[in-house]
């Protein structure tokens, strides 16, 4: 089986389980559920949560459906973060993965709303893994912890705040995508990894992993951003650049930002070849399509 065969397998398990946790029908304003479910069904590479399941499964965890609701939660809470930063007093996005953004779709108040209760309603998913408690309440706290002040939303912020900044440097970039990127990856690494195991050295090279993947992803992003078309990528490009946003190729330049994260990959490599030599192949090669999805 080739990786891309193996990843569409992965991509399918993802599909199937999201659509368990958050069905056509259930509680709440049909129109609610509705616009939910048009941002999370809207397409994606479903990375956080095939990152959650394959860590789970490299670390040794047993029964993988013991954290199909972590990583519903997980994709969850990226589409949340999608159609904020897609809000007009945000980045101002009319196409997101091909197609109109939530807000174009279904007004910006029900886009605000529908963000919202997919933030709630991966909380509630998430606590509906089958692991022992204590585990699992450290698991979301460090999720949130990832997503909260210090981490996603602290990142849009200075994201935001960075649009006015004359003077970008490497280091005010790495603030904002180390948050706004990275942290959200190795948050899905962490929690697949410590639903197997509470090892405090297999922790802590997991967060170090994430952090590598979560950077290199955000480098790679930019640099499409420069030079992939709208309709290769599925959304607006060149409006980094227009908005004066701090990017990897502002400070790095263009060709460097690609450099840059072959060499995150490579760290992550490395991590995994000296961590989980016998079980990371499939994770090796999810790590080197972050840099391949270029071609």
């Amino acid at each position: 089986m080739t990786f891309q065969e193996a990843y569409r397998l992965r991509q399918e398990e993802v599909e199937s389980l999201l659509n368990t946790f958050l069905p056509e029908q259930g509680e709440g304003p049909p129109l609610l559920r509705e616009a939910m479910r048009y941002s999370l069904f809207a397409g994606g590479k479903r990375i956080r949560p095939i990152l959650c399941l394959e860590t789970y499964r490299m670390v040794g965890g047993e029964e993988v459906s013991h954290v199909y609701p972590i990583a519903a939660g997980l994709e969850m809470i990226h589409t949340f973060t999608l159609i904020h930063d897609d809000l007009p007093a945000m980045d101002n996005d009319d196409l997101r993965r091909g197609k109109p953004t939530n807000h174009r779709v279904y007004g910006e108040a029900m886009a605000i709303l529908a963000g919202d209760a997919l933030f709630s309603y991966a909380i509630q998913t998430m606590l509906k893994a089958p692991l022992p408690a204590p585990r699992l309440v450290g698991i979301v706290e460090m999720i949130l912890e990832k997503v909260g002040l210090d981490g996603v939303i602290g990142g849009q912020v200075l994201d935001l705040q960075g649009e006015s900044d004359p003077e970008p440097t490497l280091e005010k970039v790495l603030a904002i995508h180390t948050r706004k990127t990275a942290a959200l990856i190795e948050a899905s690494i962490l929690a697949g990894g410590w639903a197997a195991t509470e090892h405090p050295e297999v922790l802590k090279d997991l967060e170090h992993l994430g952090r590598h993947l979560g950077l290199a992803f955000q480098m790679v992003d930019d640099y499409l951003d420069e030079v992939a078309t709208p309709e290769q990528l599925g959304k607006s490009t060149h409006k980094d650049r227009e908005k004066g946003k701090m990017t990897y190729p502002r400070v790095r330049g263009v060709e460097a930002t690609l450099q840059d994260a072959r060499r995150e990959v490579d760290a992550a490599l490395r991590i995994l070849q000296r961590r989980f030599p016998d079980s990371s192949g499939f994770f090796q090669d999810l790590a080197r399509y972050i840099v391949e999805r270029v071609q």
